[in-house]
């Protein structure tokens, strides 16, 4: 997913993941909406975790850097 913090907007921190990086509740900026989501996310800050586990880290085609959440051991579902 994306984890840019550039793609993001009223971020709020509402925890720590045992890897020390904090875990937020966020929107996405209107232009990335209808790739990534619309409402009240929850996730990580890339630039967090590229500091503990680069290897969790991806660059998507338009620059921005994505995480892939399954190795940090979260879902993102919502069940």
């Amino acid at each position: 997913m994306m984890s840019d913090r550039l793609t993001k907007d009223n971020t709020v921190r509402i925890g720590t993941h045992p890897l020390g990086i904090s875990l937020y509740l966020f929107d996405y900026k209107p232009e990335y909406r209808d790739a990534w989501g619309y409402g009240r996310q929850f996730g990580v800050m890339a630039d967090e975790v590229e500091k503990v586990m680069p290897e969790a880290l991806s660059v998507h085609l338009d620059g921005y850097k994505m995480v892939n959440y399954a190795m940090l051991g979260i879902s993102r579902n919502l069940h």
